[in-house]
């Protein structure tokens, strides 16, 4: 049997006429040549924003969770806008939702037809008693005070628009606030600080590298001879890494990835994601370790093991 192929078999069992009895097949375990342990996410966290680093929360090696703050960068000025937009988008509601113009602006219409009202009146119950430049005049002044009701309500609109665009300052300004704010994307590790409180920054510049290691990426080669392709797309895998002391550790996985290109020799690869294991805060597999993986081929075979030379 070749060194690379381990067959997990059970006992066969013959029954009349050397016919197989349900049950007498296994699943083939093919190991997977060459296997790397390398990372799936390796993130270098950049700032978005100029400012000077007023805080880095994070040192090597703390396990960060998604959304965690990593660092803070001086937010001062944008804290101060935002204060400024509130200020005025309370301003710009309170004129917009206040009714006093226009009930003003109606008040005054109605004294002002009433004037005109009266010396019309009094115009036709006594002829020339109001000049009629008189007359002109009272008629624009209430024409006047009904548009005053209109500006009045055009005013209210405005003043809604004019809050909902200061609304708009207070969310623009809380995004730069968060811009400003460096948070984990990932759950991840944290490998190198790159810059420290005090330093300037521009937009770009990396402050931290995170790398994932709850989860890890495994890759190595299959040869067609002993398994071909469609047996090992999203199979289950084992991985075993050694330790110190000779200790040996297993852990799951499932193939992701199974490359169509065939190399000399039959070769082609194949690349599995492991579900990776803490002991007494420490990583039992690591980006780099040596490992041997093993994938479940998805075939079934005689129990028999056959030798081949």
């Amino acid at each position: 049997m070749s060194a690379s192929m381990v067959l997990v078999a059970a006992l066969v069992l013959t029954g009349p006429e050397g016919s197989e009895s349900p049950g007498r097949r296994a699943a083939q375990q093919v190991e997977v040549a060459g296997c790397l342990v390398s990372a799936i996410d390796q993130v270098d966290v950049a700032a978005q924003e100029a400012g000077v680093v007023t805080e880095v929360a994070v040192r090597e090696g703390a396990e960060v969770r998604e959304g965690d703050k990593l660092a803070q960068i001086n937010d001062s000025k944008v804290v101060a806008a935002k204060k400024v937009a509130q200020a005025e988008q309370k301003v710009a509601e309170a004129e917009a939702s206040s009714t006093v113009s226009v009930r003003y602006a109606q008040a005054a219409w109605q004294v002002a037809q009433y004037d005109y009202n009266k010396h019309v009146a009094a115009e036709r119950t006594t002829p020339g008693v109001t000049p009629l430049a008189e007359l002109k005049k009272l008629e624009l002044t209430a024409h006047k005070a009904k548009l005053e009701i209109e500006k009045a309500k055009l005013e209210k609109d405005i003043a809604v628009l004019t809050a909902e665009s200061k609304a708009a300052s207070v969310e623009a300004a809380d995004d730069d606030i968060a811009r400003r704010q460096v948070l984990a994307p990932i759950d991840a590790m944290v490998i190198d600080v790159k810059r420290h409180e005090g330093e300037w920054v521009n937009p770009g510049d990396r402050l931290l590298r995170l790398l994932r290691m709850d989860k890890l990426k495994v890759e190595g080669t299959l040869t067609l001879s002993e398994v071909s392709p469609e047996n090992v797309v999203g199979r289950p895998v084992t991985v075993t890494a050694e330790l110190t002391g000779r200790r040996e550790v297993k852990l799951p996985g499932k193939v992701v990835f199974v490359d169509p290109l065939i190399g000399p020799g039959g070769k082609f690869r194949v690349i599995a994601d492991v579900e990776n294991r803490e002991e007494n805060g420490v990583w039992l597999l690591l980006p780099g370790r040596e490992s041997k993986m093993f994938v479940d081929a998805g075939m079934e075979r005689q129990a028999q093991v056959s030798r081949r030379k």
